[in-house]
């Protein structure tokens, strides 16, 4: 059939789309914000409803009114970052005592999967602000384990940014000791892209100097680092947390010691500050061994990015006749999204695959096409080992250097000898 409609002559059908469609790695630094704001305007945050914040709108951040929720969003602003935030409210308890309002909270804030409250509600920013979260946090609320129990808000925070794939969890452990905080990492152990903060820092809001939970500036400083290097593919630690006066206590780093408390922590999972102020944080709470290989922050988060990255470019070839051609110029994409990957140092190899074991018959004639991506992402280096032992034979070079003064000086009546 030549067309639809019958004709005597010579037509032009213009397609304009693209052949192989571009794979790009999408902006990862919203900050995605769930928890209580009791001062806050009720008509313009409602409960459960992504907002988003542009926090350069002064009026808009006003009306989060003062508290924890405005603190944080000063204190990433602290980093020299002005990222755009997804500020979802969460039910505030007023009554009963103050552990059973902080349980309230915390519960809130876990929200329900079924109706899309507290966390959960991040899962619709996209859809209703044009913005998707690529850190979540809930300064305040996560820290507590109440009961002897996993932080349930951390538990969905935990579950939410799975969902969302490249997003993470940027949390604050147990305060009160290294040893509860190392209980609460392990909480997460087998999580991906979890980062727990130990411990809190003093910061300066409104004039004063206060104490508040690390996460917001954690979050600050992997936003400042995606926005230096253009990419999520580089390890933000390593680097000073700008926007902090110090710690609530201080944590001891010695060159070269594996048996130092800040070594302790980060090989616990944990996320600390060590000199006063430097990140060290190169891992997440990831310390199983069914995952350890991906505890690095950076080598999660660019595997994660890489697979958000497919799916919405990649709707371009649904429903085109499904042949040799058109798995072709899949392919070109792929390998196009994964070279520049190669190029920024983000990957390390790759290879894409067709097994005609995957792709039966009756796959394929159900429109099925499967084919395995495979790659490797770099690694930050986080381990360096310099071996050193005496060089006896560099005497022989001193004795050299000895003979040749001394012949240099042209005194016959000196000499040397072997």
């Amino acid at each position: 059939m030549a067309s639809t409609a019958p004709f005597v002559g010579v037509r032009v059908f213009s397609d304009l789309s693209s052949n192989v469609v571009s794979i790009d790695a999408r902006d990862s630094t919203v900050i995605g914000m769930v928890m209580p704001a009791p001062a806050a305007d009720e008509t313009v945050f409602p409960l459960d409803t992504p907002v988003a914040i542009d926090p350069e709108d002064s009026e808009l951040v006003a009306k989060l009114g003062d508290g924890l929720a405005k603190d944080a969003v000063s204190q990433v602003l602290s980093e020299g970052v002005i990222p755009t935030f997804v500020f979802s409210r969460s039910a505030y308890a007023t009554e009963g005592t103050d552990e059973a309002k902080l349980a309230a909270d915390i519960g809130a804030i876990a929200g329900t999967a079924a109706d899309k409250t507290g966390a959960y509600a991040l899962l619709d920013a996209q859809a209703i602000t044009g913005h998707k979260p690529g850190i979540i946090i809930a300064p305040g609320y996560t820290s507590q384990r109440l009961g002897n129990l996993k932080n349930a808000a951390t538990v969905s925070i935990n579950v939410v940014k799975d969902m969302l794939v490249d997003c993470i969890g940027v949390v604050d452990a147990t305060q009160t000791s290294d040893a509860a905080a190392l209980t609460y990492a392990a909480d997460f152990d087998t999580a991906l892209g979890m980062m727990a903060c130990y411990p809190a820092v003093e910061v300066s809001l409104g004039g004063e100097t206060v104490t508040r939970p690390m996460s917001p500036h954690v979050a600050g400083a992997i936003v400042r680092r995606d926005k230096e290097a253009g990419t999520p593919y580089k390890a933000a630690w390593n680097r000073p947390l700008k926007g902090i006066l110090g710690l609530t206590k201080t944590i001891s780093y010695r060159d070269g010691d594996p048996s130092c408390q800040a070594n302790t922590l980060v090989q616990g999972g944990l996320a600390t500050v060590i000199e006063g102020n430097t990140l060290w944080a190169p891992f997440t709470t990831a310390t199983d061994s069914t995952v350890a290989a991906y505890r690095s922050l950076k080598r999660i988060r660019t595997r994660r990015a890489i697979e958000a990255a497919i799916p919405l470019p990649m709707r371009a070839y649904l429903s085109e006749d499904l042949g040799g051609h058109l798995v072709s110029l899949m392919t070109q994409a792929l390998a196009a999204a994964c070279e520049e990957a190669k190029t920024l140092g983000a990957i390390i190899d790759y290879q894409i695959v067709w097994k005609r074991s995957l792709n039966s018959n009756t796959g394929l004639r159900s429109g099925i096409c499967r084919l395995k991506l495979r790659f490797e992402e770099g690694s930050d280096l986080v381990d360096l080992q310099i071996f050193t032992e005496p060089q006896p034979e560099a005497f022989d070079v001193l004795a050299d250097q000895i003979a040749a003064a001394l012949q240099a000086m042209g005194n016959a009546n000196i000499t040397t000898a072997d």
